[in-house]
């Protein structure tokens, strides 16, 4: 019976398919061209490619440039150069007459009469738009999808999703489970943090938007959503990229549903090139990928993932929890990339009632009777009590382990503090309590006997200090400058909580707190970490439904008590955190570029000049002045990103410096800091 209704439901899905295949997503006319465009960049151009071509007819194509492999600052001045060489090609059509143009100049007009209509070479010069290639990501896209693609489509089935938005995260991820943008999505499906937490666990142990079934559900929810309000499935495919309130916008202004017509008629200060294009982007991968053999004759695929599910009913350390399955840590890591990489790196505690995928060759009834068999004392009931302290100035390793009761000596390595790495005011130090982390899989017994150790009550930090540690244990923690560094002492990676405002005035006979706003935060924030409605953080500062925060405004938020005031301090320390790590997981600072603020000028327009700036990063790099508070003529420092290499990772792979955090210091006029010159 069992395998009867197996088979009627993959043929459910197999007809599904079939009839949502054709008049769900329409071509129209003004996109053709859009869709060709993409086809070529995803199966004809390769990384170290790029096509400079028209803003708005992408298939005036001018040349098609090699940018290699070299340094961003390296790429742009390729493409500016090549950029200003397509210039003078049309301002020759414009200005020369016809008989002195010459061969070049003359395919440049082939392709304005052919692509374009008759105005559009008035402002083609601004409108030159280079679009680096993406042949091999999406081949290794297209191999990726193989472990997960059938999953997908069932579930998108039981939400009544056409399962042609399966291929959807070729254009969000190239099915890259750890994808991370510069912007904060995460995941196969490319969640933003907002989005995701509407459907998914998001906190500092539990990332659900990089589980990629998890993350499917959500986005078939999504998707679902979308096109009950949109009506349209272009629409809704689009939203998925420009949100639900921008496209229902985009119909009010429009009067249509049509995505030609919105493509064509709307205009929005974010209705741009990326909005315009998601839908045609989304039609050229998913032809490709229903028609994989045409585009890559010897493509694989990988095998389909398979695993078992289960609950924690207990609070469990990595190690341990490895250890009952039978398996590394690193196989419980890559099963299970929900669970965010600083829990294994640290050790911490994974939390109770968390979905853990285990192989399918192994029992679910012997690793159950294993974890049954824990001594009570390992069994935790409750989430741990916060674990962090940020330096003040004046602190020193002595004394706050004194204030902790832990030893000396280890809170110095548990934050990796040496004579070159001292204690900075705005540093986050990690208490000890957790068990190191074990790299190898281990019997249950060992483990056992590591984790049951660290359960007893640390000591007093009384023991005596030996000389080498003396001068670092009771350093002065002092402001980080340029004068106490030295260029060629190595980077120290640490979170510097400094750049945010996280200090919280607690007022307990009023039953609230008092915040200052900072980056990347909102009411929704607030109201998550506190486990409340929004409608109590607005009537208490008498705020109604449309009222806004900005960077630096004072809140009141309702707090009943300490424990409730330690759980928010943690929780928004945490989450800031979170950014950081995995914003460096993926991507590098390479280097610093003075910029003169212009008048009207944005930090929206700042952050999004030249790529994509994380707000929190703009401010780590400009500490000194106030981001509420910008104006004409004010220089600012702007860190360009890369992505991190195969070479970046081997690097770290062999150093304490993974997934932690560069130190900030103001850069100067001259010197520059080290790890970003090397």
């Amino acid at each position: 019976m069992k395998q009867l209704k197996t088979a009627c439901f993959f043929l459910y899905v197999f007809i599904f398919s079939m009839l949502s295949s054709g008049e769900d997503f329409p071509v129209p006319e003004v996109i053709k061209d859009n869709v060709a465009f993409w086809k070529k960049i995803y199966t004809e151009v390769s990384l170290t490619e790029g096509l400079l071509h028209d803003y708005e007819y992408p298939l005036i194509i001018y040349k098609k440039i090699n940018v290699g492999t070299g340094s961003s600052r390296q790429r742009r001045r390729i493409i500016r150069k090549e950029k200003e060489y397509i210039k003078s090609l049309i301002n020759a059509i414009i200005q020369e007459p016809e008989s002195t143009w010459s061969k070049e100049v003359k395919a440049t007009a082939v392709l304005f009469k052919t692509y374009a209509s008759e105005n559009a070479l008035r402002k083609a010069a601004d409108r030159i738009r280079f679009q680096q290639g993406q042949k091999e990501r999406f081949r290794r896209g297209l191999y990726r999808s193989g472990a997960y693609i059938d999953s997908i489509k069932t579930i998108l089935a039981k939400y009544n999703v056409p399962l042609r938005l399966a291929y959807l995260p070729h254009v969000e991820s190239s099915f890259r489970a750890d994808a991370y943008s510069k912007a904060g999505a995460a995941g196969l499906w490319q969640f933003m943090r907002s989005t995701g937490r509407l459907y998914m666990n998001i906190n500092y142990s539990i990332d659900e938007r990089r589980d990629p079934i998890l993350s499917t559900y959500a986005a078939a929810k999504l998707l679902s959503h979308n096109y009950k309000i949109l009506q349209a499935w272009p629409l809704a495919i689009t939203a998925y990229n420009h949100g639900l309130n921008g496209m229902k916008r985009a119909v009010a202004q429009t009067g249509s549903r049509d995505i030609g017509v919105i493509i064509q008629k709307h205009s929005g200060r974010l209705f741009k090139f990326a909005s315009k294009n998601f839908y045609s982007c989304f039609i050229a991968a998913s032809e490709i990928a229903e028609n994989p053999k045409h585009y890559f004759p010897d493509i694989t695929f990988a095998p389909p993932v398979s695993y078992r599910d289960m609950k924690t009913d207990y609070y469990y350390t990595p190690s341990l929890l490895a250890a009952a399955i039978g398996i590394t840590q690193k196989e419980l890591a890559d099963l299970n990339p929900a669970i965010r990489p600083i829990i294994f790196r640290q050790n911490k505690l994974i939390p109770k009632g968390t979905t853990i995928h285990i192989p399918q060759v192994i029992s679910l009834a012997s690793v159950r009777q294993t974890l049954d068999n824990l001594p009570d004392s390992l069994k935790i009931t409750s989430p741990p009590r916060p674990n962090y302290y940020r330096v003040r100035r004046g602190d020193n390793l002595y004394a706050i382990a004194r204030q902790f009761r832990v030893s000396a000596r280890e809170l110095a390595m548990e934050n990796n503090i040496t004579r070159m790495n001292r204690i900075y005011a705005g540093q986050v130090l990690r208490i000890p309590g957790s068990t190191p982390a074990v790299k190898k899989a281990e019997p249950v017994a060992v483990a056992l006997q590591k984790d049951t150790i660290v359960k007893k009550k640390a000591e007093p930090a009384a023991e005596e200090i030996p000389d080498t540690l003396d001068e670092i244990l009771m350093a002065k923690a002092e402001s980080v400058t340029q004068s106490n560094l030295s260029v060629k002492s190595t980077p120290s990676f640490q979170f510097d909580a400094s750049i945010y405002s996280l200090d919280a005035h607690y007022i307990p006979e009023e039953q609230k707190a008092v915040i200052t706003i900072t980056v990347n935060e909102t009411i929704g924030h607030y109201a998550e970490w506190l486990d409340i409605p929004t409608q109590r953080i607005r009537e208490i500062n008498y705020m109604g439904r449309g009222s806004s925060i900005r960077i630096g405004q004072e809140l009141s938020i309702p707090v009943e008590n300490e424990r409730a005031m330690d759980i928010f301090n943690q929780r928004r320390l945490e989450y800031h955190m979170a950014l950081e790590e995995d914003f460096y997981n993926q991507y590098k600072v390479t280097e610093l570029k003075p910029k003169i603020i212009e008048r009207g000028e944005t930090l929206w327009d700042i952050c999004h000049e030249d790529g994509i700036i994380p707000l929190w990063l703009l401010k780590k790099y400009n500490k000194h002045i106030t981001l509420a508070y910008l104006y004409q003529n004010m220089q600012i420092w702007l860190p360009s990103i890369e992505e991190k290499t195969e070479v970046d990772f081997k690097q770290e792979a062999n150093t304490e410096w993974r997934g932690l955090y560069p130190l900030y210091y103001e850069p100067g006029p001259i010197m520059q800091p080290y790890y970003l010159t090397q």
